[in-house]
């Protein structure tokens, strides 16, 4: 695990996962979620899901709801917070659940519920501070 240069503590590593989905899709994707985090936790990788709840503009903000454009009505803006001890690590995790036919089971059909013609936008971050 890599070291900040400032102290002893591990510095991680996190990927951010944005995606659309229908409002009606919830509750299938909460069920996916589960099953995709049980299998990911023995990889020791911490993985959060969390649905977009505000879009109020703060002074100075733009909300991410004026980024990822939605129907409010009808859809959500969902992120993924999937952390690894590195990038290695990362990598290694990414191989390993690639060909794993459980997950790539869930994969599909996590595709079939997100907003027709759009998919996943994600990032790799590393801890700065």
């Amino acid at each position: 695990m890599q070291q900040s240069e400032n102290n002893n503590e591990p510095r991680e590593y996190v990927e951010f996962v944005f995606y659309r989905v229908p409002k009606k899709n919830h509750k299938k994707l909460v069920i996916l979620t589960k099953r995709l985090i049980e299998f990911i936790k023995k990889e020791e990788v911490s993985y959060k899901s969390f649905s977009l709840i505000g879009t109020a503009n703060i002074p100075g903000f733009s909300n991410i709801s004026k980024v990822i454009s939605i129907n409010p009505g009808e859809e959500e803006i969902w992120i993924n917070m999937v952390t690894y001890k590195n990038r290695k690590h990362r990598t290694k995790v990414i191989e390993k659940i690639s060909t794993d036919k459980e997950c790539l089971d869930i994969y599909e059909e996590l595709m079939q519920l997100l907003i027709p013609g759009t998919g996943f936008i994600n990032g790799e971050f590393r801890s700065v501070v």
